[in-house]
């Protein structure tokens, strides 16, 4: 298995990373709780060493799943996780924390981060805060997740931003147009989620797909009526391309992204032994320059045709220079 600095620390992660909020049960219409250990010790085996969570996860459930999946385990992985957005006063930050580190079963993470801005809480005493933690020994990088340029920006001026959480895959690639540069330019690593497009990109759904109860992924952007035929158009475009190479479309897309400069990690949700088996099978070989251009271009002409999207649900209203605005 690949592994790469995270930005500048001295955190050591695999390409290909375990995200673990199919693991909460929320959002992804339930989850097996015993299969999702069994997958976290085949990700371990694999030699997949980062593994990312937080608290909104099913409510704290999959950092407990995780915790419990990793006993024994602490020294040779990386754990993130993240401080909710409401969650961010001082006091709040440590309850938060505390109750982290209790649920995963150690007495630090590797990564800690912002998992989304809170307009109402000061960047600056944030950042402040969590350098505090870092200085303590209870987290030994920052992240921030969702942010705009500006507000990382901003969270530079006091404090190291060590890495970056924002969505990116072949059909979602928006951070190209200012996140990743800045972030390459500053020596921020990149860990993206959904890397796969929340399954869209594993060639799996079709237009009369049917969702489990509580499966809430077509509430999100790429599913909606405007985009849903043509990222799956595009995915079935990618089919032959894979199969000449003799791997998954998910592998296609997976070594695509991790081929992306800037890019140090790829997050994916993998619920089974054989995801996650699947997913490490990324690594290992190379797109030849002529496939990567024609799979560079089969994503470029869904992502010029779409409009400037800052993220998956909708969360943020418009655009603009001074970022997001959100729905009143």
């Amino acid at each position: 298995m690949e592994k790469r600095r995270l930005g500048n620390t001295d955190v050591e992660v695999s390409v290909i990373a375990e995200g673990c909020w199919p693991m909460g049960g929320w959002y992804w219409g339930g989850a097996n709780d015993e299969e999702s250990l069994r997958t976290i010790h085949r990700a371990c085996e694999l030699g997949i060493n980062f593994f990312d969570t937080a608290p909104a996860y099913g409510a704290g459930h999959s950092e407990e799943v995780l915790g419990k999946g990793l006993v024994g385990r602490r020294g040779d992985v990386v754990i993130s996780t993240k401080i909710p957005p409401n969650m961010l006063s001082p006091e709040k930050m440590d309850k938060s924390l505390a109750e982290s580190l209790r649920r995963l079963q150690t007495d630090y993470v590797d990564v800690c981060f912002v998992h989304w801005p809170n307009r109402n809480e000061p960047i600056a005493r944030t950042m402040e805060i969590l350098e505090s933690y870092r200085r303590e020994g209870r987290i030994r990088a920052i992240g921030v997740s969702n942010f705009t340029v500006d507000m990382l920006e901003l969270a530079s001026k006091h404090g190291t931003v060590d890495a970056m959480q924002p969505p990116y895959n072949l059909l979602w690639r928006f951070i190209e147009e200012d996140v990743m540069p800045y972030c390459t330019e500053h020596g921020i690593g990149i860990t993206t989620y959904s890397s796969l497009a929340q399954g869209m990109l594993t060639g799996t759904l079709r237009l009369n797909t049917t969702y489990r109860d509580g499966d809430l992924r077509p509430r999100s952007i790429l599913w909606q009526s405007e985009n849903y035929g043509k990222c799956l158009y595009t995915v079935e475009r990618l089919r032959p391309i894979a199969k000449e190479l003799g791997v998954s479309i998910a592998q296609l897309a997976l070594r695509w992204l991790i081929s992306q400069p800037g890019v140090t990690s790829a997050l994916v949700g993998a619920q089974t032994p054989d995801e996650i088996s699947e997913n490490a099978g990324t690594v290992g070989w190379q797109l030849p320059a002529s496939t990567l251009s024609m799979v560079q271009e089969i994503s470029d002409e869904l992502y010029l045709s779409m409009p400037y999207y800052y993220d998956m649900w909708g969360n943020w209203r418009t655009w603009n220079r001074k970022g997001p605005q959100r729905e009143a």
